[in-house]
């Protein structure tokens, strides 16, 4: 462009200004010529004598024409107010480039009011612009020449061109202008650049870098003015920049990234600009969001701001987090991630490095008050705080400088911290119970000494919680107590706790339970597979691992027994036995015998150590070559000579005799495993053996079985098929059938004739009886010996002849019911029941075998097995029948299934064993399917929750808790309103069975007692927490739909004790806080556990809070329309009878509707009184709960003032008092109660020490400081005054009082 055309121009926009009015806005061709006449888009200025280093023409061509530079402002101003985007933008970048141009008038061209208009065309520029033509409609435009000085609307550059070139001159011009005289100016540029840098345009043409420049510009300069107040300013709008952007965008990332390397490296530099940085992680926190993923993004950034701080700024921030811990539930909430983090990531949080004292550090002061958190009122935060200080611990202790001070700071493991831990651990929320057993599990490296033993009893009672992570959290628990502590009290309370987990619901519970007993067992007594005795060895313990012994000893325990030979056949199975655990268990044995040599022992009297046999049994059936059959083969003679040594063990003589029985039976199953790896010649020795022993019926009985099923074992493996196998097995089955038999016989004989010879001889015949009785013990010893042999027999060899057998059991089991029948016959009848309790027990054993592989007779008798059960008196019998009648369900189901009822009385035996047996054995029945839940059945199982045994209380909270909550989820909704006339004895339900009385006073736990009572409101409770949401809210429309209304109806009686019960129970249940459906409070949603169903993450918080929403506002409704009627009309009958019921009415409808305290008007608008009979009685609970909260929260503090002077002890109440207040609020019925509290302390501190002061001798008050009474007498020392006086002092006394509706 030539310089005739840039003089042209410029002719023109100085015509266009002189003839502009002054309030117009220039022309949008003036705008262009002007644009056009500035050295940014003059190209050629240099070849037409213009340079950027010259003064620009305008301002003396503007000067010839009589017009100052300020004359271009108002225009200006007023285009960058026009609506148009453009035109605006256009506007502002000539007017900056007017500023930035060679000696420009800075000071005329620059005004508060066209920076504000210049802030303005900003803004505009970010409203959404209107969508482009389309090209085909620019194709068809008229392509002619534009008009005379305007640019064709191509040539025109758009918003998204004109927005970056507008900041950057923006930026440079800050540089010249000073806006200290601008204040709102500043404020509303930082606004401004702020709301571009949150804008989609932002990242859309790159304008964060520039905007960034223009904030550090305007914070760094210090001519801007007060500095602190311009740096506030930028950091709170940044502030709500890294709050409301999205968590992981970029904007965020560079926001927090200019704060802490920007504006830090200032601050260090600059003390204004410090005090202001200073308070930008405080104000994150004063506003960080509730929600938990954007809490934990603010807690990230203000943790990377805070990184950037120096030491001082850092410890005074973790003290302003302290003094968070003590504020509103989301500070505490907030309060306890940010410890965690600053304890986590700053440099030597403790001061173990600078060797600070305890009391000093900032660290130590955050790791006392993240304790006290664990304690705190909500349950989001205690959750929060333990979690956190778990992490604090396993981060902070991997530094050994710090385990020192962690221990000095928190006290692991002193009597308070114990104590505190298992309060957590037994916590109503899951969360909070999750929390603290992963703390124990990170703490437990730095206790010093071993956890308490009530702390290691909640864990592992923690291990059958009905949550699956809870469950999960108490294993990793208690097994890593185990792996810090093995001593014997954690190694029992861990075989009790983490075995029994095999049998789980959850597959990955069965799993982790694996992999703890392979590790911390298995794992640990193979390392003594390589064990060696010396010269130097005395004892055992001195050479085998640490607590290897005490594990063997612990799995011998009958409730750990099962769970390990589940969890070794399991591990078996996915062949995880290491050959090395039987090597380890057989030289354990090896060199405990060669110990007892060396002491010159008898070999008789030595047992092996205890559980290393029954555990090499159940590992041998996996591991058979790691065996060697000689080892077995010594051990096997050397127990069978201790056994003929004593005399037999089952006299059960000497101190070893049960361990020698224990050691045998473990040792044939033994050899059973290994023995397809035997020769034939030893197989056949040990057969013949085998077979020696079992015919002479001299045996234990617990070693029946196990000579029976070796013999079958070695029969089956060595015959040459399977038929040969059978005959062998036939062959001498048979022959101990027979031998058995012949026993029985005998003995019944022996019986019969002893009975006769008492019944002709005289009494004098004592002596002989004597001898009679002494001879024929063995006979009875090999009597019971043969009747559980045959059962054995039965098991093994279905087939067996028994037509002699069964005859004699039958005469056995039957021979004590007709001697009340046939006391007149000729001849005596025998009593076996009573000659021989024993030998009656194992007939009844032997015949339920019997009738297990025999469909006709078990026809035949299972109904004498139910009525044995019903009427026997020996709870021995009781015990085995109903294990009998267990099996029979499995194998003869529809035979049994009509006598269930019947053996579910046992479930109320007097005896704890049978009811203990009776709930196992129906509880696996039920889980198998080979019984239902219902009819009585599942009613009667629920007295189990009540019981007087604790064991079979804690089964039955976890078969409803677990097992049930699983199978059959909708069990305990479908059956509550049943169950609460079950178990008061109504059978006013139509549901309800009518039962025998006897059965219905068994199950019943009517009465008005208050043990009764609460026994019923467990059961009610513990159904009640098995229910969703949604079950709670029919429930409660049931309960007011077939008790209450059948109630005020006349259907249900309640003149009578059980309807009475009945009523009381359902009003109990409405009002406890069990049933009562509320929207979780935003901490505990925050904190779900994750057993919250099909849901996860925030997604799966927003539905489940959708979802309380949703059945809360049905609540509500179900409540208005249909609660509130029938409650009506109930109070109008109660009252017409003058029922007790009253109370229970109005405490319920208080409780129902306490949530709805300002829309009870509309509620109860067809009942006033009562409408202002529950106000009332909702103010008296609230003021009574009030006073009483107020009480105990003075209790401890009170007890501390009676050591202090009375002028500390007046600043102690106050001190008190202002804690309350601020802890329990000071509005409403709390705020009087502590106000009337503080008045009671005061006004007795004060006659208190006016008391003491006029009773101390010596010491006299000044007479200003006592109050002065006037006399009415003239004496007044005389006996007149003080009788007037007393006279007056009566009249008060009688004066009434009134006291205040609060008032207890």
């Amino acid at each position: 462009m030539n310089g005739g055309d840039f003089d042209e121009r410029l002719s023109r926009f100085l015509s266009d200004l002189e003839s502009l009015p002054p309030e117009d806005p220039l022309p949008e061709s003036s705008l262009l010529d002007l644009d056009f006449l500035l050295p940014s888009s003059f190209s050629s200025a240099k070849s037409s004598g213009f340079c950027d280093d010259s003064p620009f023409p305008l301002w003396s061509h503007l000067a010839a024409i009589g017009l100052s530079p300020s004359s271009l402002l108002r225009p200006l101003a007023a285009a960058m107010d026009l609506s148009s985007p453009h035109t605006s933008l256009l506007t502002a970048r000539v007017y900056l480039s007017l500023i930035l141009t060679p000696s420009a008038p800075v000071l005329s061209l620059f005004s508060p009011l066209a920076f504000i208009s210049l802030l303005s065309s900003l803004r505009q520029a970010l409203k959404p612009l209107p969508s482009p033509p389309s090209p085909d409609c620019q194709r068809k435009r008229k392509q002619g020449r534009a008009p005379r000085g305007k640019l064709r609307v191509d040539d025109a550059p758009n918003v998204g061109d004109l927005l970056p070139t507008v900041l950057g001159l923006l930026d440079s011009v800050l540089s010249r202008i000073r806006l200290d005289s601008l204040p709102d100016g500043v404020k509303s540029l930082v606004e401004t650049i702020v709301a571009i840098l949150s804008s989609s345009a932002s990242d859309q043409h790159g304008l964060s870098d520039v905007c960034f420049r223009i904030l550090f510009s305007v914070v760094s300069r210090h001519e801007q003015g007060f500095q602190t107040a311009i740096a506030v300013e930028v950091l709170r709008a940044l502030g709500r920049v890294v709050l409301s952007s999205p968590l992981k965008s970029a904007l965020r990332t560079s926001t927090i990234s200019f704060v802490a390397c920007k504006i830090a490296s200032l601050a260090r530099e600059n003390g204004e600009i410090r005090k202001a940085l200073v308070y930008f992680p405080r104000y994150l926190a004063s506003n960080a969001p509730e929600r938990a993923e954007p809490r934990a993004a603010t807690v990230d950034a203000i943790l990377e701001v805070v990184r950037a701080f120096e030491k001082d700024d850092r410890i005074g921030f973790a003290e302003y987090v302290v003094k968070m811990t003590q504020g509103k539930w989301q500070l505490r909430l907030l309060a306890a991630d940010l410890i965690l983090g600053l304890l986590t990531s700053l440099p030597d949080p403790l001061g173990a490095c600078e060797s600070l004292e305890g009391s000093s550090c900032w660290g130590m002061k955050c790791l006392k008050a993240l304790l006290l958190r664990c304690s705190d009122s909500m349950a989001g935060v205690r959750a929060r705080a333990l979690t956190n200080m778990a992490q604090v611990i396993e981060i902070l202790s991997r530094d050994a400088r710090n385990s020192a001070c962690l221990q000095e700071g928190v006290a692991f493991g002193n009597a308070k911290f114990n104590e505190r831990l298992r309060k957590r651990c037994l916590d109503e929320k899951a969360a909070v119970r999750k929390a603290s057993l992963f703390l124990i599990t990170r703490s437990s490296s730095l206790m010093g000494s071993p956890i308490d033993n009530l702390v290691l009893k909640t864990i592992g009672s923690s291990c059958m919680d009905p949550l699956v992570s809870i469950r999960k959290a108490a294993m990793s628990a208690i097994s890593e107590v185990y792996r810090r502590f093995p001593d014997e009290v954690v190694i029992s309370e861990w075989l009790h706790a983490v075995p029994r987990l095999i049998a789980d619901n959850e597959t990955s519970i069965q799993e982790e339970c694996e992999n703890f007993f392979l590790e911390l067992l298995l794992d640990r007594i193979s390392q003594a597979s390589h064990v060696s005795i010396s010269d130097a060895t005395k004892d055992l313990e001195s050479i085998i691992p640490e607590g290897v012994l005490t594990l063997l000893k612990g799995i011998c325990d009958g409730e750990v027994l099962p769970c390990v030979k589940k969890i070794c056949t399991s591990l078996g199975k996915k062949k995880k036995l290491k050959p090395s655990i039987a090597i380890s268990l057989e030289n354990i044995i090896s060199i405990s015998e060669s110990l007892y040599l060396r002491n010159c022992i008898s070999i008789e009297r030595w047992t092996a150590p205890i559980g290393a046999w029954q555990l090499l049994s159940e590992v041998s059936l996996f591991t058979p070559k790691a065996v060697h059959w000689k080892f077995l083969h010594h051990h096997w003679k050397l127990l069978d000579k201790a056994k003929g040594g004593k005399g037999g063990a089952t006299d059960g003589e000497g101190p070893n005799s049960i361990s020698w029985g224990r050691d045998r039976v473990s040792l044939l199953q033994t050899i059973s495993n290994v023995s397809l790896l035997l020769s034939p010649m030893d197989a056949s020795d040990l057969a013949a053996d085998l077979l020696k022993q079992i015919d002479e019926f001299n045996m234990h009985l617990s070693e029946v079985d196990a000579h029976v099923k070796a013999l079958r074992t070695l029969c089956k493996q060595k015959a040459l098929s399977p038929k040969e196998g059978d005959e062998l097995i036939g062959k001498w089955v048979h022959q101990l059938l027979s031998g058995a038999q012949n026993i029985l016989e005998s003995y019944m004989s022996k019986l019969s004739e002893t009975v006769k010879t008492d019944s002709f001889f005289t009494p004098q015949r004592d002596r002989r009886k004597r001898k009679d009785e002494s001879a024929s013990s063995k006979l009875l010893s090999q009597a019971i010996t043969a009747a559980f042999t045959i059962g054995s027999l039965v098991l093994i060899y279905p087939s067996a002849d028994l037509h002699g057998i069964v005859p004699l059991l039958h005469t056995m089991i039957t021979s004590g019911k007709s001697v009340a029948e046939t006391t007149k016959l000729v001849g005596v009848t025998v009593s076996v029941k009573e000659r021989a309790p024993s030998l009656y027990i194992q007939s009844w054993v032997a015949m339920g075998k019997i009738c297990l592989v025999d469909d006709k007779l078990a026809t035949l008798y299972i109904p004498l097995f139910v009525q044995e059960l019903e009427k026997s008196d020996c709870a021995a019998v009781r015990n085995n029948i109903l294990v009998v009648m267990a099996d029979f369900c499995v194998r003869h189901t529809a035979l049994v299934d009509c006598y269930i009822p019947k053996i579910t009385t046992a479930l109320r035996d007097p005896c704890e064993v049978v009811r203990r047996q009776t709930f196992i054995l129906l509880s696996r029945l039920l889980q198998r399917d080979y019984v239902k839940w219902r009819g009585a059945l599942f009613l009667r199982f629920l007295l189990s929750l009540v019981d007087d045994s604790e064991k079979i209380r804690s089964l039955a909270d976890y078969l409803f808790g677990n097992i049930l909550k699983v199978k059959a989820p909708l069990l305990a909704y479908n059956s509550f309103i049943e169950a609460i006339f079950f178990l008061n004895g109504c059978n006013a339900h139509s549901g309800q069975s009518e039962a025998p009385e006897k059965v219905s006073q068994l199950f019943s736990l009517s009465g008005k007692d208050e043990k009764a009572r609460s026994k019923r409101m467990h059961i009610y409770v513990s159904l009640l927490k098995q229910m969703a949401p949604e079950h709670l809210l029919a429930t409660s429309a049931k309960l007011c739909a077939e008790i209450l209304a059948a109630a005020s109806d006349g259907l249900l009686s309640i003149d009578d004790v059980a309807g009475q019960s009945v009523v009381r129970d359902c009003l109990h249940i409405l009002a406890c806080k069990e049933m009562r459906i509320q929207s979780s409070k935003a901490s505990d949603t925050a904190e779900m556990d994750d057993e919250g169903g099909d849901y996860g993450g925030a997604a799966g918080a927003t539905v489940l809070a959708a979802k309380g929403r949703v059945v809360t506002q049905v609540a509500k409704k179900n409540l208005v329309q249909h609660a509130v009627p029938i409650f009506i009309e109930l109070k109008r009958l109660l009252e017409s009878k003058n029922s007790p019921l009253m109370g229970s009415l109005m405490d319920c409808l208080r409780v129902l509707l306490k949530d709805y305290r300002k829309e009870i008007d509309e509620i109860l608008v067809a009942d006033k009184q009562l409408q202002k009979e529950l106000i009332y009685d909702m103010e008296k609970y609230e003021a009574a709960k009030a006073k009483s909260t107020v009480a105990e929260a003075m209790a401890n503090p009170q007890q501390n003032q009676n050591v202090l002077s009375p002028a500390d002890r007046a600043v102690s109440a106050t001190s008190i008092f202002v804690k309350l207040s601020e802890k329990l609020g000071s509005g409403g019925k709390i705020g009087s109660a502590v106000a009337d509290a503080a008045a009671e302390v005061t006004a007795k501190s004060v006659l208190r020490e006016a008391n003491q002061s006029t009773s101390r001798k010596g010491t006299v008050l000044p007479s200003k400081s006592i109050p002065r009474v006037r006399f009415s007498g003239d004496a007044r020392g005389s006996d007149g005054a003080a009788a007037q006086q007393a006279h007056v002092l009566q009249s008060l006394r009688r004066r009434k009082m009134f006291e205040s509706d609060d008032e207890d």
